[in-house]
């Protein structure tokens, strides 16, 4: 709608993706201090903002409708791609995604693919189909815990995970662990987890000589760094990520859509978009849930 001083006009107009994060500093390759819009400062639900203008990044792309583009918000992008970088995922690499039907997950699958790793997905079976299409070499069903290792493995063909990108925690983090620390001798690098999330819970018990005896690396992470968002855009508008929008919802119903996403059943698999109410018909419409 308007640009400030000393940034160019011919910008009024552009459709784009905000990098959302708050940065301490200039800094490029590191976030230490990561805030975002809508929590350290206003703007999360405001009909206007000002955002500085090299955080607003351009996306033409006519293939993309804007609640796709909209689905594709740095906040779980960034965070996936932040949890790989942290690790060091580099091609032909096995990585464990759990969480893998949620943003942040079918994220996670995605990159892995653009970065030549190996996705495998820990999610309910009747998803299966739409993960291994987003790019899953294969779904490993999160239930029957005491078989959870025995079936990766088998789905892995003996063969060690290199790193699981945590986003449950609880009770199963034990059982990632273990996907990583067999047959370590023919490992070529240590064993990473990269925790974002704690759907499984917050508290997870681990024998501390099973992480220094294997050696296995910790990675907790939030917010990426400007160098992965500009990353990030560049893949976004090369076509090499995809949107995976689940549904559009009015911001009139904005308690629904929460309410929904808390409740969400097995058919769920990736982002809600808000879209306001005078947009609705060009915006949302084409979106809506489909409750058939």
């Amino acid at each position: 709608m308007a640009v400030g001083e000393g940034i160019d006009p011919s910008r009024i107009g552009e459709r784009g993706l905000l990098d959302f994060n708050l940065y301490a500093d200039e800094r490029r390759d590191i976030n230490l201090t990561p805030d975002y819009y809508g929590h350290g400062a206003d703007g999360g639900y405001a009909e206007y903002i000002a955002v500085p203008s090299d955080q607003f990044h351009h996306v033409a792309n006519p293939k993309l409708h804007d609640a796709e583009l909209a689905a594709m918000g740095m906040c779980s992008y960034q965070t996936a791609y932040h949890m790989m970088t942290s690790a060091g995922i580099g091609a032909g690499e096995r990585v464990l995604v759990t969480g893998a039907s949620g943003g942040v997950g079918t994220a996670l699958i995605q990159l892995c693919r653009v970065v030549g790793a190996i996705p495998y997905a820990v999610s309910q079976p009747d998803k299966a189909d739409a993960l291994i299409a987003l790019g899953a070499e294969a779904v490993i069903d999160r239930g029957d815990l005491p078989t959870f290792v025995e079936r990766v493995l088998a789905t892995t063909g003996g063969q060690p995970i290199d790193a699981v990108m945590d986003l449950v925690g609880g009770e199963m983090t034990n059982l990632f662990i273990d996907t990583m620390i067999i047959d370590m001798q023919h490992r070529k690098r240590y064993p990473r987890l990269s925790i974002a999330g704690a759907s499984g819970g917050n508290l997870s018990e681990i024998m501390w000589t099973r992480i220094y005896l294997y050696q296995v690396q910790i990675f907790g992470v939030s917010h990426g760094t400007r160098e992965e968002a500009e990353q990030l855009i560049a893949w976004i508008r090369s076509g090499d990520l995809k949107p995976v929008l689940h549904a559009a919802f009015k911001l009139s119903e904005l308690h629904e859509a929460e309410r929904y996403f808390v409740n969400r059943g097995s058919n769920y698999l990736g982002k809600i978009v808000i879209v306001p109410d005078s947009q609705w018909q060009s915006h949302g419409a084409p979106f809506a849930l489909n409750t058939s």
